[in-house]
């Protein structure tokens, strides 16, 4: 296998970045390709902990170049803060990380007007304030400043000219905020853009050159499928393509196809912010799993909403980013559990749904549960009680993919290919 793709299967949060760092000991390159330090992938290695935002989570392997896709979305002062504390744990030097030259940057107007938009805005989404959305906005609209311009004064001025008056305007007039003048702004990015310069290539023809030297690639995503700006549950998603199409248009994978997609799913269902939720649990069963999956956001420290495991949703996710296996975490803390439920289909206005496709309304969706005899597991080496494996053979079957890999707790040795399942090894 050449190329693979580490996915979220659900809204973000599944453990990708655990799933990534242990495939990525195979890999020759992890490739981050959409997405911004909204993300948080947490990676626990023999009990230190790691928590990483826009570099990928290859970086603990020394073999493994890490690179940074032109489709994330980048806050230089963010990057090298994240830089620095990583190299406490690991050194990482450019010849071991790559960022794209046409990567965009979010400025400090952008920070700006996230925030100013979700306080006072009429419809609550649940950003997390950092400047990803217009960001983006910027990029679309063709007034993006890319990373390569911020190696060029001149050429960084006449960008930045480009929004500016716009956005003085805006933030005046609608918002009441005075924002950085552009002078400032084109000083602050600058002087990053000097630190930066040794990490700057463009990795779109850095990854076909190691496609063709036969090098094994691994696409690290961000958020989940859930949570895509085209099929995510919109307009409470993020601004970025996090499904597989997203590999295409934000890093590229020249000349190949996937081979593997691996979406990763927690045993449960978990969301941060806004947004339909149709296993939302909010009784004492979603406050223990909460509690006891230590269920709080790595970048925005926000508790995470809790609910059983949505085989509707997870359905969804497969079809639409042609998931080839299931990576399943936490089943840790179903364990010991006094009862375990998943829904499998959901009533819609009389009428039994499936799969969770984008024409259905999910506040109107009315989950139907089968339940299961709960697992004792203690996860010691052994092999997998009866329960366990009813458990995750229901996800399998009804998925029509394999469940390959279970993970049971933090640590990148707690983790086990299921005997069906090579990929990876």
């Amino acid at each position: 296998m050449q190329t693979l793709a580490i996915i979220g299967a659900q809204w973000g949060d599944e453990g990708k970045g655990k799933i990534t760092d242990l495939l990525a000991e195979k890999c020759d390159l992890v490739v981050r390709y959409q997405g911004g330090h909204n993300a948080g992938h947490t990676i626990w290695v023999n009990g230190v902990k790691t928590v990483l935002h826009v570099i990928p989570s290859g970086v603990l392997h020394p073999h493994c170049l890490s690179v940074i896709g032109h489709g994330v979305v980048l806050e230089p002062e963010n990057f090298l803060a994240e830089l620095s504390k990583i190299q406490k744990v690991t050194k990482v030097t450019p010849d071991n990380l790559k960022l794209s030259s046409t990567a965009t940057v979010i400025t400090s107007y952008h920070k700006l007007l996230d925030a100013a938009r979700e306080v006072q805005g009429p419809e609550k989404i649940g950003t997390t304030g950092k400047g990803i959305g217009p960001a983006y906005e910027d990029k679309v609209s063709r007034r993006a400043i890319k990373v390569k311009d911020l190696l060029d004064k001149d050429t960084l001025v006449r960008r930045l000219s480009m929004g500016y008056a716009e956005k003085a305007i805006l933030f005046k007039h609608l918002y009441q905020i005075d924002i950085p003048a552009i002078e400032s702004e084109v000083e602050r990015l600058y002087a990053y853009g000097q630190t930066l310069k040794d990490y700057v290539v463009d990795t779109f023809s850095l990854i076909d050159q190691k496609l063709s030297q036969g090098k094994r690639v691994l696409f690290e995503g961000a958020q989940g499928i859930l949570l895509d700006i085209d099929y995510g549950t919109y307009p409470y998603v993020t601004s970025s393509s996090t499904a597989a199409s997203g590999i295409y248009t934000g890093a590229g994978c020249p000349g190949k196809k996937l081979e593997e997609v691996i979406g990763v799913a927690k045993a449960y269902t978990t969301r941060v912010g806004e947004g339909p939720f149709p296993t939302e649990l909010f009784d004492d069963v979603g406050a223990y799993i909460q509690q006891t999956g230590k269920e709080i956001g790595a970048t925005t420290g926000r508790k995470r909403r809790c609910g059983w495991l949505d085989i509707p949703l997870l359905r969804y996710s497969v079809k639409c980013s042609q998931l080839t296996s299931i990576a399943l975490t936490k089943l840790d803390i179903l364990s010991n559990m006094n009862e375990l439920k998943i829904c499998y289909a959901y009533e819609v206005n009389g009428k039994i749904v499936d799969c969770a496709y984008p024409g259905i309304n999910l506040h109107n969706a009315k989950p139907l549960y089968k339940d299961f005899k709960p697992f004792k597991d203690s996860f010691d080496g052994g092999k997998p009680s009866a329960e366990l494996d009813t458990y995750m053979s229901f996800i399998q079957e009804n998925l029509g993919i394999p469940v390959g890999i279970y993970a049971y707790g933090p640590d990148r040795n707690q983790v086990v290919f299921r005997q069906d399942y090579h990929a990876g090894r």
